[in-house]
């Protein structure tokens, strides 16, 4: 079976849970994990990740984990279920536009505070409400381990607030979605393309169609010094727009471009960004683009959802826009910034690694 898994850092952990998922499926089928998860970011990530990725090869299996993360950034904030559920809809439309066939697998882990399943949580009850909807079979491991432990986490459950962490809790987990993998392999549910066909007769984004737009296709709109780079690691191999000081990108489209994707290091400071629309709307800030991990990692694959800059939700007419990316040398008057981004090293240059837009239509 091929399994595809595009999920959060929990998804990622050297020794985590898809370890214990291959080795609890050893000596029960023949199994091939394709890894393209990216930790600390949205689920909007996903929609990228699915697009670079893609070699026309089916896959029997999406394994999707982003609960931890999406709740990190979206329960805070007023309307978050809300605009999680676009972000999720989304993301299912993508993937049932590319894998068809595949069955979608929600996995569901909490974090530490959360891990007692009597504690009342709306986030999480709106994501297990939208599973049900499209008639999901999703692993809820949150439930599922508060029941056998009794509402209280053993010390050893969790590295950190965030992540399971320890032997013990992975190979729970891995062995647990591993049981479930082959039920369905034996009893399957319907594939992505059932779910999306519910998706679009009840969804309230059923209409709104994206498109990720990479980087190679956008160097057409750009100017000054710009070069094509490639970057990557163990986990992925990215093709960037490098954008030096002086240089900018400029893009009039029927598309309204929902977040900025980019590759993250320390050389990274800020974006000048300037974005209206002929409704009216109009945002100019110097943004930050030097995310918070990049302390102690090499580069962070991330995105920046361009409506949480100036309000709380993602939900807005998406239409018509005009959408100018420039790269100052230094920063000049104050920062506005997503969640995971701080100012960059005073006097260091800046630049930027550019990887897409993910473009929004509304009809």
């Amino acid at each position: 079976m091929r399994i595809l898994i595009i999920g959060g850092s929990n998804s990622l952990l050297k020794g985590g849970y898809v370890h214990g998922l291959a080795q609890a499926l050893q000596g029960h089928a023949e199994a091939e994990i394709i890894q393209v998860s990216v930790g600390a970011t949205t689920s909007l990530a996903a929609i990228g990740r699915l697009h670079e990725t893609f070699t026309g090869a089916p896959v029997d299996f999406i394994l999707y984990e982003y609960g931890i993360n999406d709740a990190g950034h979206f329960a805070p904030r007023a309307g978050g279920a809300e605009s999680w559920l676009m972000c999720f809809h989304l993301l299912l439309k993508t993937a049932a536009q590319l894998y068809p066939t595949a069955m979608f697998v929600p996995l569901v882990l909490a974090q530490q505070a959360h891990f007692p399943a009597t504690v009342p949580l709306p986030f999480y009850d709106a994501q297990l409400a939208a599973y049900r909807a499209l008639g999901l079979d999703f692993i809820d491991v949150r439930a599922w381990m508060s029941a056998l432990f009794l509402g209280r986490a053993p010390d050893w459950m969790y590295m950190d607030p965030a992540h399971y962490a320890a032997p013990h809790a992975t190979s729970i987990i891995g062995a647990l979605v591993a049981r479930h993998l082959l039920k369905l392999r034996q009893h399957p549910v319907p594939p992505l393309s059932a779910a999306l066909e519910r998706l679009l007769a009840h969804s309230p984004h059923a209409r709104l169609e994206a498109m990720y737009v990479r980087a190679a296709n956008l160097q057409q709109f750009t100017s000054g010094p710009v070069e094509r780079i490639q970057s990557g690691n163990r986990l992925m191999q990215l093709e960037c727009l490098r954008m030096l000081p002086g240089s900018r990108l400029q893009l009039n489209s029927a598309a309204f471009p929902l977040a900025v994707f980019l590759k993250s290091d320390t050389g990274h400071q800020c974006m000048q960004l300037e974005l209206s629309t002929p409704e009216g709307m109009y945002f100019n800030a110097c943004v930050a683009t030097r995310h918070a991990d990049t302390e102690t990692l090499p580069f962070i694959y991330s995105n920046i959802p361009l409506p949480l800059l100036w309000g709380n939700s993602l939900l807005m007419r998406y239409g018509a826009s005009q959408l100018t990316l420039s790269v100052p040398a230094q920063q000049a008057g104050p920062l506005a910034g997503f969640d995971c981004y701080m100012p960059g090293q005073a006097g260091a240059p800046n630049h930027l690694d550019l990887v897409g837009l993910l473009m929004l239509v509304q009809p």
